[in-house]
Formats: structure tokens, sequence, C-alpha cells
């Protein structure tokens, strides 16, 4: 066992998680898209990338259970390379679109396979007690990059929207760097055929705990996803007007997903010690009931005072990250982690492609002036806002029992 080569992976997982999520474009990406397609048609982009992910999500698990961790994350920074150099390339709907699928494939290979990473490095070293404390420092790590990402994303937004895909396609040259510098984790398992491999993961769903987690996930990924969306619509129908520009959107937008970063850098930061002391049920229900309090200010009026509220968007998923992976993946032998947390975050973002894409038919407008009306954007929120009404109720009638909550902590 290559000791030292496991302790430089743990050593190196919290920056790679900073460099992979230096997303500089995360504040601008729906302006940027605005400035040449329609509002439905900049929509249906984001839902590209999300079906993107439906075809690349499940195989890039098995990927990394069958042929390692290292490579699979060495594919995931190439293809976000290829990814933002063809949306630099391009200004046409099509470019843009086939630009996402690259970021998809970015996304889905380094799902499932990252967090494998760190757990199967602290099994080899007999220190998996210790695997949702580094998950949450390397989701603080990460939030916090993303953060410094979102404000320089906003700032060089104002001057130029194309400028953020550079940093960001910096930043995926840095991650790349740092894999290449991981060590393997040896393992005496392998993985079963494909399709046998997807059986066994779908078999684990029998487990009532594991059910739970599985919807949960879905509906929370869904729901955070809404005010990251449709965020930058309703900045623009403020109209605010910065430091004399005649548009800050742009600047306004990217100030917003720094601080959101810095609430969900907090919310990893608390994550363990809520879940010692009150245990995951109440943890992660208590983190979906903040999203969907957020949802409802969006959809109750237009108002700068929303804003404050929507500043903690990413808090629940960072809040919720670290111990909804420490109840899941002790549950989960090497062989399949990570085409089963793959097949997690298939069904998430499958779900909310379907629910962007039909959020999208509610401000589809042929209006070529390519603006959106408050009617139109109050709809898709309050139709969102249903949905998670009716998943929250859900989960708490089918809630995980007590002694779930105990072995979670």
């Amino acid at each position: 066992m290559n000791t030292a080569g496991l302790e430089r992976n743990l050593k190196l997982y919290p920056w790679y998680q900073a460099a992979s999520g230096f997303l500089a474009w995360l504040p601008i990406f729906f302006l940027f898209f605005f400035q040449y397609v329609t509002l439905s048609e900049a929509l249906k982009i984001s839902a590209f990338y999300y079906f993107g992910v439906f075809l690349l999500e499940v195989p890039s698990g098995y990927f990394s259970d069958r042929l390692g961790r290292r490579p699979t994350l060495l594919l995931s920074c190439g293809l976000a390379v290829l990814g933002y150099g063809i949306i630099i390339a391009n200004s046409t709907f099509i470019g843009f679109a086939i630009g996402q699928l690259f970021i998809a494939g970015y996304f889905s290979f380094k799902s499932g396979s990252d967090n494998s990473l760190l757990f199967d490095s602290l099994s080899a070293l007999g220190r998996e007690s210790e695997y949702a404390q580094r998950e949450a420092t390397a989701t603080r790590f990460s939030m916090l990059s993303m953060a410094a990402a979102a404000l320089l994303g906003g700032l060089t937004g104002v001057v130029n929207l194309v400028i953020p895909y550079y940093l960001s396609a910096f930043g995926a040259i840095v991650a790349m760097t740092l894999c290449y510098r991981f060590t393997e984790p040896e393992t005496h398992e392998s993985a079963a055929p494909f399709f046998k491999q997807i059986g066994i993961c779908i078999s684990r769903l029998k487990q009532k705990q594991l059910l739970w987690c599985f919807v949960f996930f879905v509906l929370l990924y869904s729901l955070e996803h809404v005010p990251a969306e449709f965020n930058q619509a309703y900045v623009s129908l403020l109209s605010f007007k910065w430091f004399g520009f005649d548009d800050s959107s742009a600047l306004v937008s990217g100030v917003m997903v720094a601080i959101s970063m810095l609430s969900g850098a907090f919310g990893a930061t608390v994550s363990i010690r809520v879940l010692e002391r009150y245990g995951a049920r109440k943890l992660l229900l208590s983190a979906l009931a903040i999203m969907l309090l957020i949802i409802a200010g969006m959809a109750s009026m237009l108002h700068e005072a929303i804003l404050l509220l929507v500043l903690f968007r990413n808090f629940s998923m960072a809040f919720s990250n670290a111990p909804l992976l420490a109840v899941i993946s002790p549950h989960l032998q090497s062989s399949y982690r990570a085409t089963y947390l793959s097949l997690q975050s298939l069904a998430g973002r499958l779900g909310f492609s379907i629910m962007l894409y039909s959020l999208s038919k509610l401000v589809d407008s042929t209006d070529q002036a390519q603006t959106v009306s408050w009617p139109e954007l109050q709809t898709a929120l309050a139709a969102g806002l249903a949905i998670g009404v009716i998943g929250f109720i859900l989960l708490w009638v089918f809630r995980i029992e007590e002694r779930d909550e105990a072995s979670a902590s």
C-alpha cells in the first residue's frame, strides 16, 4: 500500500475541490447566453446540460469503479477545458448547447469519483471515521473558491461576459494538475458488468434509509437550482445601475453568488456539529425547509429585500452534503460506490432538467426583445415552490426512523 500517496490524496483533496469549484461563469452564464438567444432558448440551453448529464452520469460512475478514480477525474478536467473553449468560440444556440454537453461531461465524470477517492483513501488507511469531517472541509474549500470566482466573474463580466469563461478554464487546468498527483487507492473489489452493476445499485434502494436519502437528494438538488437559474432574470427586472453602468446585472449577480457561496461555506462548517447534536433527519429536513423559504420569498414579490433571502440559496446543499454522504457511503462497497453516487446524481439532475424545461414553458415568449415579465417569472417560481412543498410533506410523512439518525451520527 502506497501510504505516502494516500496521505497526499488527503492533503490535495480540498485544494482539488477548490480548483474544480472555480466557476467564474456561474453568476453570468444566463446573461452571457441572453446576449445571443431568447429567454426560452437560454433556459433550454441549461436543460441541454442536464440532459447531457443524463447520458453520461451513470457510465462515468461505472468508468470510475472499473478503471479507477484518478483517470476518471483527469478525464473530467479535460472535458471542462474543451467545453469552455467551445463556448468561448461560439455565439449560436447550437454552439452553446454543444459546449454545455462537454461541461456536463466534466461534472458527470467528477460526480461520485471525487467522494469515492476520498472515502477509498481513508478506508485503505483505516480512517473511515474521518470521512464526514474531511468531506465537510473540502466542501468549505469549494464554496470559498466559488465565492471568489463568482465575485471575480461578476466584476470581469461587467467588462465582457466572456472573460469569466477564460477564468474558469484556468481553474480546470489547475484541477487537472492536482489530479495528476493523486494516487489511485488500492481495492480488492472489482466492478460487475455494466448492467449488473446498475442492478446492484438499484437493489440497494430496497433499504429504507438509502431510498429516503435518494429521494431527498433529488428534491433538494432540483429546488436548489430554481433560485440559481431564475435569480439572474429576477435581478435584471430590478434594473440595478451601480457605479454609473446602464446595466449592473452581471456585477450584482456576481456579488450575490459570492455571498451565497460564503453562506454555503458556513453551512459546511457547522454541518457536522449539527449532525452530531440533532441527527440526520432533523438536519436534512431543515435544509429542505430553508430552500423552500427562499423560493417562497422570490415568488411572493419583486423587491430588493428578497435578495437577502436569495443570498442563502447555497446554504442548504452545503449544509446537507457531508452529513448525507456520511449516511450513505458506509452502506456502499467500493466496487459500486461511484456508480451508485452517479446514479443518485443523475436522478437529481434529470429531475431538475425536467422541472427546468417545464418551467421554461411558463416563460416561453416569442418576444424578440428577449425580455421576461414579472408575472411570467412569478408563475414559474410559484410552480417550483408547489413541487417542493409536496415533496417536503412526503419526506416528512415517510421520514427515516430515529435508529437511522443514530447510525448516521
